[in-house]
């Protein structure tokens, strides 16, 4: 789609974003929901970058497919010709070539330690037996060998193959050494991949080739260091028919797929100005669920980003701009994602502050309804009400002040004054990001064919000069206008010298909407700030950077031009956005942890030095990952043991028991919630790539016994659909998609060898190898159910409320800090604030995937899927909170904090000792699951009011410190701390509902309070 044809103009007047070349992008509006797809999402991918990943990675399945059909190829690789298309399913060429590179290394690696742990392994098992024990019983191998060729015509070598898989050479202390220490390193490996999931491909290859140790080395009579050399070089020419179709068939530089994630997210971040435009100056009203929708996707797009920019400094790419351009826009976006979440944040916060008020007002109208009988008997105890009713009505009456006629009038006049400034610089925002997507778009064009025109990247520039002249001005304007306009919305409060002429009930209501307003002003500025400064880089790289060149990396870039050129190509900066002084950054790093550290406080010690030892090797062992670890070892030896008993060693060889011992040991995982996904999942994969392997076998073959021709026509078919299913699928179904896809080729690869290739133990063809493969999955599922249940299920709710419990405690510890900071001019900790939110935001981020799973758990603990999401969510409000309260406090003036400590009660003992109690309280009922007391210093917010009202703070305001750009700034600092209360109070209510109540106190309803 041409870049021209890009925002057409939908019905209603708005300008969405759609793309042909990015999947990612919003076809509208989130939260217009009368729009649905006609597709499921994991089913929309009928575009052109799509298309091409998907070709690139069927080519390079169906290639290695093809070494299974050619009878040469198949002779010299050997029986396990197969592995070298389940490789490419498990690690399709699909993304950037460095990170299809990285992650081939890793399984390298892996298969290459496996390889020589189980070589160490052999070597040191074959030494447990003496030689003169060794030498007669190959000595009696020959002898029944020859014997049994001479009866029955066979071939001796075959007859000695046949008696030595059957377990001829079998020796118990040979077994032992090789049961101790291959599954030694299978613990290892489990305990590795377990604290680190970016090594999962290092544990499942590597677990693979020791498993070939385990099972057949055993039975060997000699040394044999080549062993598995059967998986290991399929494997490797699948990773090489892999990297070839990744470089040779559309080619995905790093700074491609970083601009083409960028432009995603610019185009999402478009959405929470829509949401604004059409509730402010539209009248539409806000949906909750479809603000919270539109966040995660925002959060997940961003994120999406984080991995390919770490390979920006080893990327190869033919475009106008290099790693260090694309770099540069990294840090405006990620700037303009932070204050259009901030504006999103206000929307969610009105919008559910509202929702709470409706229900407040619902359970004022039931308890209005209590007869004085049921007031008596609920005031005796006879009757259950409501957990944290009693901090509800504690709320109803600060609640009553909000819902007078008068504060909805003045909400109504408050939405007028900022009305008519927002209607010109927030279509202005709208069209910087359309402008910033547009351009990034043109560029990321610019590589091989069907470059955008000059003219048209001139245009785009010219639009970029103007859009962010346009927005300067605006900025500029709205910001006086709308400060003017809420100063003569309130014009009758102030006295002709512009203080206020008196402090009453109406004009408390006044200046709480002129708080709220300026509130919103700020979050708009804000916003018109960081486009400026996106526009601000791109309008310097556009203007700088005008050719389309071949860029190397950063390193032989500048050597290259050191002698080439007389001057390197130096990274395009704007004079708005100098580069900070590393060293001042590591410092203030530093001076911010040093100061979290003191505010952690200091455990005392009560053991010795050994039991302290002993306590820990102990927990080690039985934590999580310690658990899972000997879990793998448990199952590896109850599907193993079978390969070195006499009476069943022969039958494991031939019935391909390798394979039982693989699924149950890629079956296991750390939490339940988690295998009973995997076990779905991968069962019905195994089902359906069976069943189109059939499809597969029966055409392209017949009745016959394997054509190479008709097989290589009907698996490029097949093959599609798997990896199609394999790319595009939900996440969640991976393993299923995978599992398809290897019991696919499993059955077309073992059904082609056994009339081929003719070995011991070829289980057949078409229908018989399939029912074989399906009965060595379930086995392998039994054996990894009866483990994984045994002694107790790896609860994945008790590891999600422990993390959130963690999380509230360094909440708790930002709170802290934020105390020590506020008001103390030689502190600037708080710089360091958004490096603290953004490492536990990503610590929150990690846990979406766990609490999802947890609708899949069987488990005893009280807290649900649902639950946790919402303490998970409220998690990240106060994060947001807390940052935002750390970064004011080191530009905030002083006298700003002091009247902001003075009103809230910020710095008072007894509030700080409310709060601390409660997020204590959370914190250990996370992890215990007990109730919390009835009676709690809750809610916080009431407690902050009482405390204005009891100190007599004077409210100081005039018409000068509207206009001061700091007064707004404390009005968000101000918002900042009470919505931080607030959610503290919701987090209460929300672990009530889930927990219940303790140590309640009898005390009689109060139905005359009225909302």
């Amino acid at each position: 789609m041409s870049d021209s044809t890009r925002r057409d103009e939908e019905p209603n007047g708005t300008s969405p974003a759609t793309s042909s070349e990015n999947s990612a992008m919003p076809e509208k509006e989130v939260w217009t929901s009368h729009r649905h797809r006609k597709l499921p999402g994991w089913l929309d991918h009928f575009n052109v970058p799509d298309l091409k990943i998907l070709l690139r990675c069927t080519v390079a399945a169906w290639v290695a497919s093809l070494l299974i059909l050619i009878n040469p190829s198949l002779s010299t690789i050997g029986t396990a010709t197969f592995f070298a298309t389940l490789v490419l399913f498990t690690v399709p060429p699909s993304g950037i070539v460095f990170i299809f590179i990285l992650a081939m290394l890793t399984l390298i690696i892996g298969m290459a330690v496996g390889w020589a742990w189980g070589v160490i392994a052999m070597k040191a098992a074959l030494a447990a037996r003496p030689a003169a024990e060794t030498q007669a019983r190959l000595q009696a191998l020959g002898q029944q060998a020859y014997s049994i060729a001479n009866s029955t015509g066979q071939p001796i070598t075959l007859v000695e193959r046949e008696l030595i898989f059957n377990g001829f050479m079998l020796d118990a202390r040979v077994t032992a050494v090789y049961f101790c220490l291959i599954c030694t390193m299978i613990y290892l490996l489990a305990r590795l991949r377990a604290k680190n999931f970016k090594f999962i491909l290092f544990q499942i290859f590597g677990t693979i080739i020791m498993d070939l140790f385990l099972t057949v080395g055993p039975l060997l009579p000699s040394f044999d260091g080549t062993l598995p050399k059967v998986l290991i070089e399929p494997a490797a020419i699948g990773i090489g028919i892999g990297l070839a179709c990744n470089i040779l068939f559309f080619p995905r530089s790093t700074s491609h797929t970083v601009l083409e994630g960028l432009e995603g997210a610019v185009l999402l971040l478009k959405g929470p100005l829509d949401a604004t435009v059409a509730n402010l100056i539209e009248g539409e009203a806000l949906d909750l669920k479809d603000l919270q929708k539109l966040k995660m996707k925002i959060l997940a797009a961003y994120k999406k980003i984080e991995p390919a920019l770490a390979f920006l400094p080893l990327d190869f790419s033919v475009s106008r701009w290099n790693a260090d351009d694309v770099k540069s826009l990294k840090e405006p976006i990620r700037q303009a994602s932070l204050s259009t979440l901030s504006l999103l944040e206000f929307h969610i916060g009105r919008v559910g502050g509202e929702e709470k008020l409706e229900k407040l007002r619902a359970i004022t109208a039931t308890h209005n309804q209590y007869s004085e009988a049921e007031i008596q008997e609920r005031k005796k105890g006879n009757k259950q009400r409501e957990a944290g009713m009693r901090q509800l009505l504690d709320s109803l009456s600060l609640m009553k002040a909000f819902n007078t006629p008068e504060h909805e009038a003045l909400r109504q006049e408050m939405l007028e004054a900022i009305r008519q400034p927002c209607s010109k610089i927030l279509p202005a925002c709208q069209e910087a990001s359309m402008v910033v997507a547009d351009c990034i778009h043109a560029v990321n064009s610019s590589r091989w064919f069907g470059q955008p025109s000059k003219e048209r990247l001139n245009e785009l520039c010219k639009r970029s000069e103007t859009s962010l002249e346009a927005l300067r001005s605006l900025r500029a304007s709205f910001a006086s206008e709308t400060t003017e306009r809420l100063i003569q919305t309130n014009a009758d409060i102030f006295d002709e010298s512009g203080k206020l002429k008196s402090i009453d009930e109406p004009t408390m209501h006044k200046v709480r909407g002129i708080a709220i307003g300026m509130v919103f002003e700020e979050q708009i500025l804000g916003i018109a700030d960081s486009w400026g400064k996106v526009l601000d880089q791109l309008v310097a790289l556009m203007k700088e950077r005008k050719t389309v060149r071949l860029w190397c990396p950063k390193g032989m870039r500048y050597a290259f031009d050191w002698v080439f050129h007389r001057t390197a190509v130096a990274p395009v900066q704007t004079a708005q956005s100098p580069v900070a002084d590393p060293d001042e950054v590591e410092e203030q790093s530093k001076a911010a942890e040093q100061s979290l550290n003191m505010n952690r406080g200091y455990k005392v010690k009560r053991r010795s030095g050994l039991g302290r030892v002993l306590l820990g090797t102990y927990h080690w062992f039985i934590c999580a990952e310690g658990m899972y670890a000997l879990r793998m070892v448990v199952v590896s030896v109850a599907l193993g043991i079978p390969a070195v008993i006499p009476s069943s060693a022969g039958f494991f060889y031939r019935e391909k028991g390798l394979w039982a011992l693989i699924m149950g040991q890629t079956g296991v995982v750390v939490y339940m919630s988690d295998f009973v996904l995997s076990f779905t999942t991968r069962g019905l994969g195994t089902v359906v790539g069976g069943t189109m392997a059939l499809v597969a076998w029966y055409i392209g073959s017949g009745n016959g016994t394997g054509n190479p021709y008709g097989l290589a026509a009907i698996l490029a078919l097949v093959l599609l659909l798997l990896m199609w299913a394999r790319i595009f699928a939900p996440r969640a179904l991976m393993q299923g998609t995978m599992m398809g896809g290897a019991t696919c080729i499993l059955v077309i690869g073992y059904s082609y060898n056994d009339t081929h290739i003719p070995t011991y133990g070829n289980p057949g063809w078409g229908y018989n190898v399939y029912w074989r493969r399906l009965a060595l999955v379930l086995v392998g599922y039994a054996a990894t159910l009866i483990v994984q249940i045994i002694p107790r299920p790896p609860s994945a709710a008790r590891h999600v409320c422990k993390s959130l419990s963690n999380t509230l405690r360094a909440l708790a510890d930002h709170y802290a800090l934020l105390l020590s900071c506020w008001n103390q001019p030689d502190r600037d900790e708080g710089l360091m604030a958004e490096q603290l939110a953004l490492d536990l935001a990503d610590a929150l981020s990690a846990l979406d995937g766990p609490v999802a799973l947890l609708r899949l758990e069987f488990s005893s603990s009280p807290f649900d899927s649902d639950t946790l999401g919402q303490v998970k969510s409220l998690c990240h409000g106060m994060n947001q909170h807390l940052a935002r309260l750390l970064f004011l406090s080191a530009s905030l003036p002083e006298q700003f904090q002091d009247s902001l400590a003075r009103r809230t009660g910020l710095l008072d003992h007894r509030s700080i000792g409310d709060v601390m109690a409660v997020l204590g309280i959370l914190e250990q009922a996370l992890k215990t699951g007990d109730p919390l007391p009835e009676v709690l210093p809750t809610p916080l917010l009431k407690r902050c009011y009482e405390y204005w009202q009891v100190h007599q703070v004077q409210i100081e305001l005039s018409t000068d410190l509207i206009r001061d750009e700091n007064y707004r700034r404390f009005c968000v600092a101000l918002t900042a701390y009470l919505k931080f209360l607030g959610t503290v109070d919701d987090l209460v209510l929300v672990m009530k509902g889930a927990l219940g109540e303790s140590h309640i106190v009898t005390r009689e309803l109060r139905p005359d309070l009225t909302v």
